[in-house]
């Protein structure tokens, strides 16, 4: 059975709380979001971390994916995620790609990326047969992007 069907809204919720405190550690100014990346096994435990150092520089979830340990099961683990993950290729390549070729079992994500451009990286990752599922600790993510959201236009992708 996938992660996604295994861990309760709480424990993703935590996990979330947790990503917010990675991304803090990313540049506030930067022309990218600041954005953490927790991964859990199917009970609920961290295997691996990351945040977005800047641009240029790999994002939160290929940090995370590189310090997942040997013998993790790529199809039992859940990214969580405190923005969409990306579906473009710019200095780097695109967050959704990287989390399905590492066969991921699940991914939960804070709010939509509203890049018209980036966005779209959830449904990259279901057309792949991962769920996914969005919208946690969405006001707290937003709050916390409010600066990148504004320069961005604040608005969501249509």
């Amino acid at each position: 059975m996938p992660a996604a069907h295994v861990l309760s809204p709480e424990v993703i919720e935590s996990a979330m709380r947790r990503a917010l405190v990675l991304a803090a550690q990313g540049p506030e100014a930067d022309e990218n979001p600041q954005v953490g990346c927790v991964i859990l096994d199917a009970a609920g435990e961290t295997v691996a971390e990351g945040w977005h150092l800047g641009a240029g520089t790999p994002h939160a979830e290929v940090m995370a994916l590189s310090k997942l340990p040997s013998d993790a099961k790529a199809e039992d683990l859940t990214a969580v995620v405190t923005l969409e993950p990306c579906n473009h290729t710019g200095r780097t390549g695109p967050c959704a790609a990287a989390l399905v070729a590492s066969g991921i079992g699940a991914v939960a994500f804070g709010l939509p990326d509203p890049g018209e451009v980036s966005g779209g990286g959830a449904e990259r990752l279901r057309a792949a047969g991962i769920p996914v599922a969005g919208g946690f600790l969405e006001a707290e993510g937003r709050a916390f992007l409010g600066p990148w959201l504004a320069r961005q236009g604040g608005g969501q992708r249509g």
